[in-house]
């Protein structure tokens, strides 16, 4: 079956009946989807020569329901958090229509949003925009709610105490990166777990010419390029010299590039933890 949302269902149901259940990746398959001769009998039969030849690109989904459910809580912190700021980008944009202008975040606060939008001439508007500060609040409250059962819920996975040790991944990157990668035996080499978070480089040529300058493959999981880079964001803000910061002058050195060195630690920071994960060690600076 393809990949979506109701394929670990899917496959949960039929497991005991079937000797062994592959959940594809659309986008390996999209050639299926387009063919002009199209119903379920000609898609199935597809599918089943792609298995026949072992060319399906098969997804991984966690056996244990804990991992799952773990990993729908970490999505559900993150929606509220991508909410939250399209909230207030949206205040701020409803506040320059009316020409009020205001740099500072204090905007968000109970003590200074009242003066703000008093600054707003139509009192219509200016209730409007109220609405969505009662909408941010309830947000707001229901991020730190989500947060808290987030954090109950990574108890059961050890490895997480262990990432938090590691220099700028912190408590949130530590659950989102066990939520997303759910167990690193599924990478058989740490070149696989880079391009799963968006740091592996793709490279496209024809007839031995490339087909462009070579960039990184967007193909993957965002959110782990989110949590590396605020790793290393993190990382670098810290007084301590870390190895994460040594690598970045090291390489800064090397490639006289910001952006290819910071790309280098970031995929340290993945290297790291997948290393920890799978010997379960902790964290020792003078080692990497």
């Amino acid at each position: 079956m393809e990949a979506g949302e109701l394929a670990p269902w899917v496959r949960s149901i039929i497991s005991p009946l079937i000797q062994r259940a592959v959940i594809s990746h659309p986008r390996s398959n999209a050639w299926i989807a387009k063919d002009p001769n199209k119903c379920d009998r000609i898609d199935a039969t597809k599918l089943a020569d792609l298995l026949r030849l072992n060319r399906l690109t098969e997804v991984y989904y966690a056996p244990e329901t804990s991992r799952r459910d773990f990993k729908q809580l970490v999505q559900h912190y993150d929606d509220l958090t991508d909410q939250q700021v399209r909230l207030k980008n949206k205040i701020k944009a409803r506040l320059r229509v009316q020409g009020v202008i205001v740099r500072s975040g204090q905007i968000f606060t109970r003590k200074w949003r009242t003066g703000v939008v008093e600054k707003v001439p139509s009192p219509d508007v200016r209730q409007a925009i109220m609405q969505l500060y009662s909408v941010l609040d309830q947000t707001l409250a229901a991020r730190l709610a989500a947060r808290k059962l987030m954090f109950e819920a990574a108890r059961s996975f050890p490895e997480i105490a262990l990432f938090r040790d590691v220099p700028g991944v912190g408590p949130i990157g530590a659950c989102r990166f066990s939520a997303y990668i759910q167990t690193p035996h599924r990478f058989s080499n740490v070149r696989k777990i880079w391009r799963y978070c968006r740091l592996g480089v793709s490279h496209r040529s024809s007839d031995g010419k490339l087909l462009g300058h070579p960039k990184l493959d967007r193909a993957g999981c965002g959110q782990l390029k989110n949590v590396s880079r605020r790793a290393f964001e993190a990382a670098m803000r810290r007084s301590d010299n870390n190895a994460f910061k040594r690598a970045y002058e090291r390489a800064l050195e090397s490639t006289r590039n910001k952006i290819h060195a910071r790309l280098s630690v970031q995929r340290k920071i993945v290297s790291v933890l997948r290393a920890m994960w799978l010997n379960m060690a902790p964290y020792r600076d003078e080692l990497i």
